[in-house]
């Protein structure tokens, strides 16, 4: 059967960050619930920028039994580098860098299928205003129906650009040193042959050198990953709902959706939505469009065993 992921930065900022957020965030959590109603809600969603109590309430109000969350503000940052602890030292104070974090990472995880581990992460370096939280990665062992394996989700929230008010130097600096955190992470999370699925807010955007550092380092050949975004722009095979929206948010390239294969388990996306873009109002619910992946699964020939039980490293 198909399995079907959702990602989405639903802006879940505390007062006075922004306003007039509890009300849109339980109107996501109420469009969740109706597509479930209609057998349409996605069977996993991937938040960002869940901070507060009423964005972490989404999956529980949308009807998702299986929940998990990412780095505290108390979980420790993985190890830092020279380089990275002199690039820390030189931070501003007044852009928040080095005053402590006091915000969790706003990860969260919704599942209709169980999750049978949960692996977390702090990146050893942030710039600007993003240091105030305390971002990372979070991975879910999910077992879905009809694979072979379970598979891995990895949700995350790289360092934003202009949105942080640190200079661009120095917001990049985080931006590569946390991608590389990040494919460090899933390669050793893993094995080689395993299914995954990677989602969240990369800020990629429209800068060359971000741009030119996520393809090389996150879609490089060793990691073996394809985008979601640039197959079904490629070669169509994907069909498109709610198609202004998919191709605004694919234009901002900050939504992404990568995924890899396993020997027991082709991947393929064959579907792209937006089930929270522009509402007919014109209205949005967050500042992010809302995609939805569908990926159809099947068996290579030959490889038809049973189902085999793996586990995260």
């Amino acid at each position: 059967m198909p399995v079907s992921l959702l990602t989405y930065n639903v802006k879940g900022l505390p007062w006075p960050v922004a306003s007039a957020r509890p009300a849109a965030l339980d109107a996501i959590a109420s469009q969740l619930k109706a597509l479930r109603a209609s057998g349409h809600q996605p069977h996993i969603v991937a938040l960002q920028e869940a901070f507060v109590g009423d964005a972490k309430a989404i999956g529980a109000k949308a009807g998702y039994r299986y929940a998990a969350f990412g780095p505290t503000e108390t979980v420790d940052a993985l190890p830092a580098s020279t380089a990275d602890k002199q690039f820390m030292g030189q931070g501003s104070y007044l852009l928040g860098e080095g005053v402590g974090k006091h915000a969790d990472s706003g990860l969260a995880v919704f599942s209709d299928y169980p999750i049978l581990a949960v692996r977390r992460i702090v990146y050893p370096v942030c710039a600007g205003y993003d240091c105030l939280a305390n971002k990372g990665a979070l991975a879910a062992l999910i077992a879905v129906p009809g694979m072979r394996t379970p598979v891995v989700l990895v949700n995350t929230h790289l360092n934003s650009n202009v949105a942080s008010r640190a200079p661009k130097d120095r917001a990049n600096y985080a931006y590569f040193r946390q991608i590389d955190s990040l494919a460090s992470f899933v390669s050793g999370l893993v094995r080689s042959g395993d299914p995954v699925l990677l989602a969240g807010d990369f800020n990629v955007g429209p800068t060359v050198a971000r741009r030119a550092y996520f393809q090389d380092h996150l879609l490089a050949p060793s990691l073996g990953f394809g985008a979601v975004q640039n197959i079904c722009s490629r070669n169509g095979d994907c069909a498109l709902d709610n198609r202004r929206d998919v191709l605004f948010s694919e234009h901002r390239a900050r939504d992404w959706l990568l995924f890899r294969s396993s020997l027991l388990d082709q991947i393929a996306p064959v579907r792209l939505s937006a089930p929270f873009g522009k509402r007919s109002d014109g209205t949005m619910l967050s500042d992010h469009v809302g995609i939805t992946v569908t990926y159809a699964v099947s068996t290579p020939a030959g490889h038809r065993q049973a189902p085999v039980k793996v586990a995260m490293r």
